[in-house]
């Protein structure tokens, strides 16, 4: 009977032993592993909340300054500058949590008292990433480019579609992706179709026999010319669609067409209009189209050469 009290009044010892331990742990104590893992979801759930709510701020933002008139910002900074803000939210929440965690905190501070060597062998090693990115910084701010924007770049011409941290992204004609590191692009040459003026000269050129009329053989080309879809309209362009005389060829007079289209998305669309067309009618006025002749004499119907008579 008497070991069965002292069982009784052991069992809640050692309850009240075990609650006082618990009541003086914390669950998010940075000392105990489950407290670094449990302190490393929350700040990276806080992380996240603080960076999509920056980015509804940045993006209302720019909303209201476009809804009261005020310069808005392209979309090519504006996506740009919201990649930078999430790795540097990230980076933060980072370093905090280093500052909480003993072991890391102690790593953090070697690395902060060595931060001249530290800098040397981080630039080295990250040299390509991080020159990528200062190449991407340096394209958002002084916009050779933009998203959306039509450019010849590699002999490729294509949209671009995206400009990352690290590369950029252009879709070819053809629905393939181009992909650039962002310092060999800053270092290129390229051809942008669209940066200030999207109207683009065409330049399509003809050819008609020497004893074609120039005078019928222009005015049939400006009248399809004004037909022609694809075209900025006369009234609407820097100049009206002409006809120039370029060369005397050996077979042909050779004629350029100049008119001005849109944006590069018409220009191969309005030179194949204008060749289909101007073929047609050409046809049914009577203006010919050269192309060289070739006369091929075989040996066999050369005349002999004439002999002559030795004397002996």
């Amino acid at each position: 009977m008497a070991e069965a009290q002292v069982s009784d009044q052991a069992v809640p010892e050692v309850v009240r032993q075990a609650a006082d331990w618990l009541a003086g742990r914390s669950l998010l104590d940075p000392n105990t592993l489950l407290g670094a893992v449990l302190l490393a979801l929350i700040i990276l759930g806080v992380a996240a909340v603080v960076s999509r709510i920056l980015t509804r701020v940045i993006n209302r933002s720019n909303l209201l300054a476009a809804r009261f008139g005020h310069r808005v910002v392209d979309q090519t900074m504006l996506t740009y500058a919201l990649r930078i803000k999430t790795v540097l939210v990230y980076l933060s929440a980072g370093a905090f949590y280093a500052s909480l965690i003993p072991a890391l905190r102690a790593l953090l501070g070697t690395v902060v008292a060595g931060a001249g060597i530290t800098a040397v062998v981080i630039g080295l090693a990250a040299k390509s990433t991080l020159g990528n990115l200062i190449s991407g910084l340096a394209l958002t701010f002084y916009r050779p480019i933009r998203i959306g924007d039509k450019v010849n770049l590699e002999g490729e011409n294509g949209v671009i579609e995206d400009i990352t941290l690290r590369h950029t992204i252009m879709r070819t004609w053809e629905n393939k992706r181009l992909v650039i590191p962002n310092e060999k692009l800053d270092q290129m040459s390229l051809v942008n179709h669209s940066l200030l003026d999207p109207k683009i000269l065409l330049a399509v050129n003809l050819g008609v026999s020497y004893d074609t009329d120039l005078d019928l053989a222009r005015r049939l080309i400006l009248e399809e010319a004004a037909k022609n879809p694809h075209l900025v309209p006369a009234d609407q362009a820097p100049a009206p669609p002409r006809v120039v005389v370029t060369n005397w060829g050996d077979s042909a007079i050779e004629l350029r067409v100049l008119g001005w289209v849109p944006d590069w998305d018409n220009y191969w669309s309005a030179k194949y209009h204008l060749l289909e067309a101007v073929k047609k009618r050409f046809d049914a006025e009577g203006v010919e189209i050269p192309f060289p002749y070739r006369t091929l004499v075989f040996k066999k119907d050369l005349p002999s050469p004439p002999t002559t008579d030795r004397g002996d």
